[in-house]
């Protein structure tokens, strides 16, 4: 396929996707445009494209614009809900893979989750369950070692209030049972790059414990995690 019919063929299918309002339509043309678009590329390049047609190119602009300021949106909405949330007093110490000290307060997020119907594949299932959630804003993010904290989650499988909850135990009895644990609900994520997460699981290096006092205000913690990168133990002290 030459330049011109590369050309012809994006023309064609960008004016089906800009205009169609059919949704399976839309997808294929963006598609076949997106294709057409990288073939035209790399037989001349995006310039002469957009000179051959400036409309489409105009309309292309406006709709990367229209895009931009959703996800900006999005972000901002995100920064919004995270900001709205109540402060908590943390103390955490991390080692492994990094090993590092912090002290200071982030949003906390506690959410009580009601009993579902009983599961034979989840003991824990008709049980109620606390799910913790630690967010730093992006202007004040904990430095671990050089690792830029933003999220720390984890859950209180069977929650009954002021107790000591062995999640390690609870862990592997819920994955005996035929019912694993979705990871990314028990994250400590960071903000340098895709693959600076660390998960905890059932098998996860050392015990994962959590201690719950003075009418569930203090929350003292113990969990280790794995992550592409390596391994990580958090030890902390929360305060609500």
């Amino acid at each position: 396929m030459g330049f011109a019919d590369s050309l012809k063929k994006w023309a064609q299918s960008k004016a089906t996707e800009l205009v169609t309002a059919d949704s399976d339509k839309r997808e294929n043309a963006a598609a076949s445009a997106d294709a057409a678009e990288e073939q035209a590329r790399s037989d001349l390049g995006e310039t002469l494209l957009r000179t051959a047609f400036p409309k489409l190119g105009e309309m292309a602009d406006r709709k990367e614009a229209d895009q931009l300021a959703r996800e900006q949106a999005r972000d901002q909405a995100r920064r919004d809900e995270i900001s709205a949330l109540p402060l908590a007093q943390v103390q955490l110490a991390v080692t492994g893979h990094v090993s590092a000290q912090w002290s200071g307060q982030l949003r906390l997020s506690w959410q009580d989750v009601a009993p579902s119907e009983p599961d034979p594949t989840d003991p824990y299932a008709n049980k109620p369950m606390v799910w913790v959630e630690l967010f730093a804003e992006d202007a004040a993010r904990p430095d671990l070692g050089g690792l830029a904290l933003t999220h720390w989650g984890f859950q209180l499988p069977g929650y009954t209030g002021d107790r000591t909850y062995d999640l390690t135990a609870i862990a592997r009895e819920r994955e005996a049972a035929g019912s694993a644990l979705t990871y990314e609900e028990w994250a400590m994520d960071f903000a340098n790059s895709d693959d600076s997460s660390f998960y905890f699981y059932a098998d996860a290096p050392g015990q994962a414990s959590v201690t719950v006092s003075e009418g569930g205000r203090k929350l003292s913690v113990v969990i280790g995690m794995s992550g592409a990168i390596g391994d990580l133990t958090a030890t902390a002290t929360i305060s609500r």
